[in-house]
Formats: structure tokens, C-alpha cells, sequence
């Protein structure tokens, strides 16, 4: 048998599981049975969503200056960013325990439009993982350049949003208004520095499927039935986490852009404080447990 035949048939045999990252989630390690039911952690999962979501949603890496009419500009950003890896929403539902760092990576294209007018669409990956968002933005450029006697910075209002893609049995979407200003200082002809700073709201929506809290046993009786110790298999072992209501996280912002010729590279801080908006579940409180939460990001790109 050639060695490539060989090679194919050993790969098919190897269990997807084992294929999965470290960040692939499996959500029903926040439920537990109990009592014939499931007592799901709602507050875990709202948690996890929180610190999730603030991962994955596009991050802007980029000054309030428009591109103008005729302008493009794409690029890569590789993103660092911290979670809370030690609490129980996390190492419940990871493969083995998780980091307190996430690495991510964005793809971002931007075009200018008139008048001021933004559009920009790309992904974001978190490594070790099979998770992507696909995101989008738009951006309106209020006031732009700056008055000869009197300095005045320019001036932007974005919004944008993203949908997880590749996360098993989780549907999140994120959305998230912001404003932000910069100046431009011009070096030369070819060069050309823009600190700028902002603010954020980064609203986030997020639910399950329908989750099995024991997907190990089979609920129906048969020849082949494994042995499940302590298992009602006439029990309701399924549930689902609800939307809870929206969660908020506010992320100001600060970085630089630096463009040299048609080479540009950006770099940007996030500093997230933890949630503190609170759902709810039929009736009871569902809280926010995430810790404050930093993002640091190094961009590079073509700006034509």
C-alpha cells in the first residue's frame, strides 16, 4: 500500500475531538444534574459571553480620519488579549485549562466614501481554536483636518458589528456604537503620525442550542446501551441557556497610526472593566462575573 494511502487512512481514524483546540467550547459543562434535572449555570454562561464576545468583536486599530472618496486600505491585526482562564466558566468548558492570554488575529478592509464616509468588513480568529467573527463597520468622519490658527482634532462616530461563526451549539452577535478623535502630524511628504483615543460600547447578544447534560449516554434503551452509574435515563438530561438580556462592556481606547508612504502600522490598547450589567432568567437575577480585561494590538497594512 503507497505511504500516502497509509498516511490518509491513519488521519481518518483519528477522533475529531482530537482535532479541537484548546478554545474550541463545550458548553455542557455548565450544566449539572440534579435532583432528575438540570441545573444550568447561567451566570457562568453570561459570564463566558462577556469575556467571549469582548474578544471577538472588531476592534477599530484606526484614527477618526476618514480614507477619503478614492481611498483603501487593508490589514492584518494581531491582537493579545486577556481573560479570567482560572474561573470556572472557562476550565469547565475548555479543552484542558485556559490561558489567561487569547491571541487573535483580524483581516480588515477599509474604504472611503463620500462625504467622510467609512465602510470597512473583515474576520477575526482566535488561535487554537476553529472560531471566527465575521464583522463590519461604518464610520462618519463629523470634522476632519484642522484650522490653521486654532488646532482642532478630528472627529468620528463608527458602529459595528460581528457574528461568531464556528463555535459549537453558541449563537452570539455583537454590536457596538463609538466616537473618536485624532491629529494628524504630518513629517515630510511620505510620513505622518496620528495618536488618537475613543470610546466604546460593545453591546453583546448571546445563546445556546439545545445542550445534553450527559452526552455520553444513551437516553434510549437498547442491546447496546453503555453503562451510565448514577444516570436517570428517563430524566430530562437537555437544556438550553436563554438569552439573558444584552450585555454591555465598555472599552475605551487609545493607539497611533503611522504611515509611511503606503505602508502603515498601528498600534492600540483596549482597557475593558469588568461586566457589571446583570439579566435575567425567569424571574432571578443573572450576574456578570467578568474581570477587567486588557487587548493590545499590533496592525500592519497597505493604505492606497
Amino acid at each position: 500500500m503507497p505511504t500516502a494511502t497509509l498516511v490518509a487512512t491513519a488521519l481518518s481514524l483519528v477522533p475529531r475531538v482530537a482535532l479541537a483546540g484548546k478554545y474550541d467550547l463545550d458548553l455542557t459543562g455548565l450544566g449539572t444534574l440534579s435532583g432528575g434535572s438540570v441545573a444550568q449555570d447561567n451566570a457562568g454562561f453570561r459570564s463566558l459571553s462577556s469575556e467571549l464576545g469582548t474578544v471577538m468583536a472588531p476592534r477599530p486599530v484606526d484614527p477618526a480620519d476618514s480614507l477619503g472618496l478614492a481611498g483603501f486600505a487593508i490589514s492584518a491585526d494581531f491582537g493579545v488579549n486577556t481573560i479570567a482562564g482560572g474561573r470556572d466558566y472557562w476550565s469547565r468548558t475548555t479543552r484542558g485549562q485556559a490561558d489567561n492570554v487569547a491571541p487573535t488575529m483580524q483581516i480588515m478592509g477599509r474604504k472611503g466614501l463620500w462625504p467622510g464616509i467609512e465602510v470597512g468588513a473583515g474576520a477575526t480568529h482566535l488561535f487554537d481554536s476553529r472560531m471566527w467573527a465575521m464583522s463590519g463597520y461604518g464610520k462618519i468622519a463629523i470634522h476632519e483636518g484642522f484650522y490653521r490658527k486654532h488646532p482642532i482634532p478630528s472627529i468620528a462616530i463608527r458602529a459595528s458589528f460581528s457574528r461568531l461563526l464556528g463555535a459549537k451549539d453558541f449563537n452570539m452577535t455583537t454590536a457596538a456604537p463609538s466616537v473618536s478623535v485624532s491629529y494628524v502630524f504630518g513629517l515630510g511628504k511620505t510620513f505622518s503620525l496620528t495618536p488618537y483615543a475613543g470610546y466604546e460600547a460593545l453591546i453583546i447578544l448571546s445563546r445556546s442550542t439545545v445542550l445534553d447534560a450527559t452526552p455520553n449516554c444513551d437516553e434510549f434503551v437498547d442491546a447496546y446501551n453503555q453503562t451510565c452509574p448514577g444516570v436517570d435515563t428517563a430524566a430530562n438530561n437537555e437544556f438550553v441557556f436563554q438569552n439573558t438580556g444584552a450585555i454591555v462592556r465598555h472599552r475605551p481606547y487609545f493607539g497611533l497610526r503611522m504611515i509611511f508612504a503606503v505602508m502603515r502600522v498601528g498600534v492600540e490598547a483596549m482597557l475593558v472593566p469588568g461586566g457589571k450589567r446583570a439579566g435575567e432568567f425567569e424571574g432571578a437575577s443573572v450576574a456578570d462575573r467578568s474581570k477587567f480585561q486588557q487587548q493590545y494590538t499590533i496592525s500592519v497594512g497597505l493604505d492606497f
